[in-house]
């Protein structure tokens, strides 16, 4: 490959992208707090896809520990995983992530969890379209996929208002409880404006 056909890729710890109401970026030892505080405001389970963020449930040392292995593999080029932070307030939101599945030919998986106090508020839409500005201009991806539970209406209502398109199921993807299928959506760099 000629040199002037191959981007150039941001480091991962200088990913930090600012949108209407919030800012996405790699993790900070400095958030620990804002993670328990966080955390510790979640409503009572909503649904079965409602899960405690598991930063906030740990101490500093474990924390620190945490955000290490975060950066490990960001710099592997493995796993990007980020903190969404309200932009006025810089409460934790939720967490985002974008997961190498194949690397040659850069395609990826989107991933997002919202605390659920703050559900139903757009903030999932916001932050999956900064991820994908992430991908595409400052991580060369070049194919962006969201796959989920067929019954999770609320991913697919994310996947659907920032522009992804539906693919298919993967066929008891999941091996357990029998195997668990799986919706598709995705775009790629060529199609994604």
């Amino acid at each position: 490959m000629k040199k002037d056909q191959c981007k150039k890729t941001t480091a991962y710890l200088k990913l930090n992208l600012t949108g209407k109401r919030l800012i996405l970026r790699p993790f900070k030892f400095s958030d620990f707090k804002s993670c328990q505080a966080s955390d510790k405001n979640r409503l009572p389970i909503l649904n079965k896809f409602d899960e405690p963020i598991s930063l906030g449930k740990s101490d500093y040392q474990e924390f620190k520990e945490k955000i290490k292995r975060h950066r490990l593999r960001g710099k592997a080029r493995i796993h990007f995983i980020f903190g969404i932070f309200d932009k006025k307030t810089g409460e934790h939101i939720g967490n985002l992530d974008l997961l190498t599945i194949n690397q040659q030919i850069g395609w990826g998986n989107l991933g997002f969890h919202i605390q659920n106090q703050y559900y139903s508020k757009g903030y999932a839409s916001e932050a999956s379209r900064l991820a994908l500005t992430i991908a595409f201009k400052y991580l060369n991806f070049h194919r962006i996929e969201a796959a989920m539970e067929m019954d999770n209406l609320a991913s697919k209502k994310v996947a659907i208002k920032i522009g992804l398109k539906y693919e298919g199921v993967r066929k008891k993807f999941f091996p357990h409880k029998g195997g668990i299928d799986m919706r598709v959506y995705a775009t790629n760099a060529i199609d994604y404006k």
